[in-house]
């Protein structure tokens, strides 16, 4: 099987392919670049170089986010489109399962984090595998307390991954309940996207009920919860 992925969902797009179970190839561009403009040139660039043609693709596995709200349009909608015209199955995954599944074999908790707006974060926990903190945006001083009592609670320290570290490792850094994964692994993959759709179980076709994930609350109300709990 040849599975193509696409994560537009922050400031860096990127495209992969795996095949049978085995990662391919991958392109990355910035997101300072249209995207609209530059997403169906890379997965050709992308193709050519690995001596595929856009007929082969048999899946699609498109970002969910949470992320960039246009961003996460532009994929999406290129992943509609690509497989409608290809009659292939659609398939979303969340950006924060796709970084989750890097670190899966780490016993203790993780933190996936992805940048949001100044000081707000996009993150979701993960506990022995399952989900236990959906996708939120908060101040990163409230997700600090919280990787706090989360460590506390499973006595070991939690894992954080994702491009969230970029531009906040720095405060993170200072957490002593946390390890910081290594910097390669915090980036969006479209690769990663394209066999983690190999290799989960058959979910069917997404095409008609996809939708982009957004956990974005409005500043103004974030801004009040935090006023009146100090």
């Amino acid at each position: 099987m040849v599975t193509l992925g696409i994560d537009t969902a922050t400031s860096l797009g990127s495209v992969g392919i795996a095949k049978d179970g085995d990662l391919a190839g991958e392109l990355s561009f910035s997101a300072k670049m249209s995207q609209a403009e530059r997403l169906l040139p890379t997965i050709d660039d992308l193709l050519n170089l690995l001596a595929f043609d856009r007929r082969e693709i048999e899946k699609v596995a498109v970002s969910l986010g949470p992320g960039s709200f246009t961003g996460l349009r532009i994929g999406i909608s290129v992943a509609k489109g690509l497989c409608h015209g290809l009659e292939v199955p659609l398939t979303g995954i969340p950006l924060t399962d796709s970084y989750h599944e890097r670190v899966a074999h780490y016993r203790g908790p993780i933190c996936t984090i992805i940048a949001d707006r100044r000081d707000l974060v996009y993150y979701a926990l993960y506990r022995k595998g399952e989900k236990a903190r959906v996708e939120k945006s908060d101040h990163l001083s409230n997700l600090k307390e919280e990787l706090k009592e989360t460590a506390r609670a499973a006595g070991e320290k939690v894992l954080l991954i994702g491009d969230g570290l970029t531009r906040h490792g720095s405060e993170l850094q200072g957490i002593k309940e946390a390890i910081l994964a290594e910097h390669s692994l915090n980036y969006p993959s479209g690769a990663q996207l394209a066999l983690q759709a190999e290799l989960q179980e058959d979910e069917g076709d997404q095409l008609r009920k996809i939708e982009p994930l957004y956990a974005q609350r409005p500043v103004a109300e974030i801004n009040f919860e935090k006023r009146n709990s100090t």
